[in-house]
């Protein structure tokens, strides 16, 4: 070969060495770039190892806490009344009842304002009330209604949004719609004993609200992510009489009661 030769074959070599050491330069220099969440994603997925951990680490999902929660219920009403104890010698007896309704939740967090309502039996048993002169014993059975509407703050342990405590206070305002008695009466004479039985409206005999304090505990667990099961307990007392002066004069009868109930939680 001749000097010319050689030189064409020496530049083409130094060419092709140059451009292989350009190409390993670049593969060295060149880095991916990553955010820093996709950074801490891959991260979180070298610690689970399951698909489904996986795919929770990949996917956030956000379930928002609504601001209104429903609460339809149904409960037994333990029920008597105070302040007509001894009442020319009569006792008085607690009677069983009954509440049905929806309760209404607004807020959410810790603390909620509730309200609702409800259809709610009271009353209370009186045994053994004497007739002035003492030839008659009446036992009468005192079957009052009312629509209650409640206005109560209640406060939930850990998190409204969870399953949970709560503890609720306030007053409740209940709207008369009936009120009956059924007495028996038995009268002593000459001749024995004799019985009857009676039945009175008496809604004009007591007043038209009866405003009480409320105080309950409950638990509301969750078993899907807008409902959820409730059980509660409620205790209830008027701040004031209910009765007129046409019935029981000069005693102030008082409603009192003890509210097991059950539900559900519906978010809205």
């Amino acid at each position: 070969m001749n000097k010319a030769t050689y030189f064409i074959a020496a530049l083409i070599l130094g060419f092709t060495m140059s451009a292989q050491a350009q190409s390993s330069k670049a593969r060295t220099q060149f880095r991916p770039q990553h955010s820093a969440s996709e950074m801490q994603a891959a991260s979180e997925m070298g610690s689970v190892n399951t698909m489904s951990q996986r795919q929770e680490v990949l996917t956030v999902k956000t379930i928002p806490n609504p601001w209104v929660t429903l609460e339809p219920t149904v409960g037994y009403v333990s029920s008597t009344f105070t302040g007509i104890q001894g009442t020319n010698g009569a006792s008085v007896d607690a009677v069983s009842r009954m509440q049905a309704g929806v309760n209404l939740l607004v807020g959410r967090g810790m603390w909620q304002l509730e309200s609702g309502l409800l259809y709610s039996q009271r009353g209370g048993q009186m045994n053994g009330l004497l007739s002035l002169d003492g030839t008659q014993k009446a036992d009468i059975d005192f079957a009052l209604t009312y629509i209650d509407v409640p206005v109560m703050a209640r406060f939930s342990w850990p998190h409204s949004s969870r399953s949970h405590l709560f503890a609720r206070a306030g007053v409740v305002a209940g709207f008369l719609t009936d009120a009956k008695a059924d007495s028996k009466i038995t009268t002593n004479s000459v001749w024995g004993a004799i019985t009857n039985s009676e039945s009175e409206d008496l809604k004009d005999s007591f007043n038209s609200t009866d405003i009480r304090l409320a105080l309950g505990l409950g638990y509301d667990w969750k078993f899907a992510q807008r409902m959820g099961l409730i059980v509660q307990a409620d205790f209830q007392e008027s701040f004031s009489k209910i009765n007129k002066d046409n019935i029981l004069p000069g005693r102030d009868m008082l409603n009192r009661g003890i509210i097991v109930s059950a539900g559900f939680s519906i978010k809205l």
